[in-house]
């Protein structure tokens, strides 16, 4: 896991495309060019924002496989909650990510059926 600060977790959030990216890859993972697609902007931006993303273990890549027999890499949101209080003259705040283990990728995916 990636030991990110806060100041850049707050940059990722105040980009408008970048909360894009996180909310259409945590239901379904994406390639970076049906994210342009999806946010309406080129795929050199959307790369740049998902190299930051992976950079702070926010966003994971996996292979899909194509029906031409190549693959393609796909994105997936790995943020799960992100919290920030202020109580007691003190600011604290969370992240929570996703696992990448395989058994718990295992478990979600046959909590859908």
């Amino acid at each position: 896991m990636a030991d990110v600060d806060l100041a850049t977790v707050v940059e990722l959030l105040d980009d408008e495309h970048v909360r894009a990216i996180l909310a259409a890859t945590s239901d379904t993972p994406l390639s970076a060019n049906e994210l342009s697609e999806r946010c309406g902007v080129s795929t050199s931006p959307i790369y740049r924002r998902l190299d930051r993303l992976t950079d702070a273990d926010l966003v994971g890549e996996r292979m899909r496989p194509r029906s031409d027999g190549h693959h393609e890499t796909v994105y997936v949101s790995r943020l799960d909650r992100f919290e920030l209080t202020v109580r007691d003259g003190e600011l604290h705040w969370t992240l929570d990510r996703d696992s990448d283990d395989v058994a718990d990728q295992l478990t979600r995916l046959w909590g859908k059926f």
